[in-house]
């Protein structure tokens, strides 16, 4: 039971191109390359690099209108969303279910952007990037990634979400394959396999982290040897830089400001640092040291709090980030063993945090870590905010609703729908959730009438 609480830590959900006939996607080839030009999703081979637009601000104003949710986490990568119109009261007999189809192991979530879900799966003995229709389940491009990845105790396939930013999805496998394709016809624009490039080791559990989109630049956290973080131009795959020689984590990084330095947060497998995003200058560095090197959850920032939190008896932590001439300093608030997230993340909202400690939901205070509540709520699971309440996906199949409240564990709602080892955390754009398991890909209507 020991080993099996281990390999579930690794879910990662992480936690995270369309149009284009199957025919022409089915022999996608998956061989690793420096840089490699735009590849035909039939042979994988022959296009030069494309330049397609990124979202201007304008662009991404409608994306939070539309409530896309286009990455790890949504929008900002925090699990919130400002979608309202929900039904937050369900019926006994539970949520209408809009479609359920196929989909693959693997515990990649979905990425949702103009009516479109993205996700990777392992099925047929390879590793694939599915494009579905958002509103149907519709099927409308795969693209073969890498072949199938295998860990028999935790599960098998990829753990990485993919990321939309404009005209592009990128996607990383579980093995280190690191794609960026054109979300409308699925063409594979560049592609390079991060392990192998940077002589990197895979990690226990496999690959996990989605890659972040920062101005031009895609960062990724390699952990390999001068390369613990790279940049990568996202329009070409070339790389802009790479620093540090920390462990990877399996956690995905953020982007955040502090007092006007921009700087990125990577949790790695032995420590959390930040860094500067035009050139990888180290910023600030803490040791943060799990069993297995097992920092997974997301770090949650709450300008100028960060908090971070780590399964396996190691427990959560508040630092408070202040600028110190062009960097960034982080000292130490507080540490505490009374949230240990172990393959999910926290949601801040307000002052509170709620997340899971293990197999147990509880709400603490931002501030110094008091607990306010614990529930069993759906057992182990993950969970996302809208709308004052928690949407909770339980481990074996459960959704849940649930008052967000310091006052007590309040809910409103709860019907069954998956059943495959349930570790992904739930999507929602457009009034609609998103779920899946080991096996199927599901849509639930969260607004009557829709």
């Amino acid at each position: 039971m020991r080993e099996y609480g281990i390999w579930m830590a690794i879910l990662l959900l992480s936690v995270l191109g369309c149009s284009c006939s199957q025919q022409t996607t089915e022999a996608a080839s998956f061989k690793s390359h420096r840089v490699e030009a735009s590849v035909s999703p039939a042979t994988g081979e022959g296009l030069q690099p494309q330049a397609l637009p990124s979202p201007t601000r304008k662009e991404s104003s409608k994306r939070a209108i539309l409530g896309e949710w286009p990455q790890w986490r949504g929008l900002k990568r925090d699990g919130i969303s400002s979608e309202t119109g929900l039904l937050t009261h369900w019926p006994r007999e539970g949520l209408p279910v809009v479609w359920k189809v196929p989909g693959g192991e693997g515990f990649s979530s979905l990425a949702i952007s103009e009516g479109r879900a993205y996700t990777i799966v392992d099925r047929d003995e390879a590793e694939w990037t599915l494009c579905l229709d958002a509103g149907s389940g519709k099927e409308l491009w795969k693209i073969r990634s890498a072949d199938s990845y295998k860990e028999y105790q935790g599960g098998n396939g990829p753990r990485s979400t993919p990321t939309v930013d404009g005209a592009r999805v990128y996607t990383l496998g579980a093995t280190g394959a690191l794609l960026c394709l054109d979300k409308k016809a699925g063409n594979i624009l560049w592609r390079r396999n991060i392990l192998e490039d940077f002589k990197a080791p895979n990690l226990k559990w496999g690959t996990s982290t989605s890659p972040l989109v920062e101005g031009d630049s895609l960062l990724v956290n390699v952990g390999g040897s001068g390369a613990s973080v790279v940049a990568f131009n996202k329009y070409t795959g070339e790389v802009v830089w790479k620093e540090h020689d920390d462990v990877a984590g399996y956690s995905s990084p953020i982007a955040i400001t502090v007092d006007g330095v921009r700087e990125i947060v990577f949790f790695g497998g032995r420590a959390i640092l930040g860094l500067s995003p035009a050139d990888g200058k180290l910023h600030w560095r803490h040791k943060w040291i799990t069993l297995s090197d097992m920092n997974i959850a997301t770090p949650i920032f709450s300008d100028p709090l960060l908090f971070i939190s780590s399964g396996r008896g190691t427990g959560s932590g508040l630092f408070r980030l202040r600028r110190e001439s062009d960097g960034v300093r982080a000292d130490v608030q507080w540490t505490s063993k009374i949230m240990q997230n172990h393959f999910n993340s926290c949601l801040l909202v307000g002052e509170y945090l709620y997340g899971f400690h293990n197999s147990i939901l509880k709400c603490i205070r931002l501030e110094d870590g008091e607990q306010m509540w614990a529930d069993r709520s759906v057992g182990k699971g993950s969970l996302i905010y809208a709308q004052g309440h928690l949407f909770i996906m339980g481990e074996r199949g459960d959704i849940g609703v649930a008052e967000a409240t310091p006052e007590g564990y309040r809910e409103h709602g709860r019907m069954r729908i998956l059943e495959y080892k349930s570790w992904t955390p739930p999507a929602l754009a457009g009034g609609r959730l998103y779920l899946r398991d080991q096996k199927y890909i599901a849509c639930l209507n969260l607004r009557a009438g829709l």
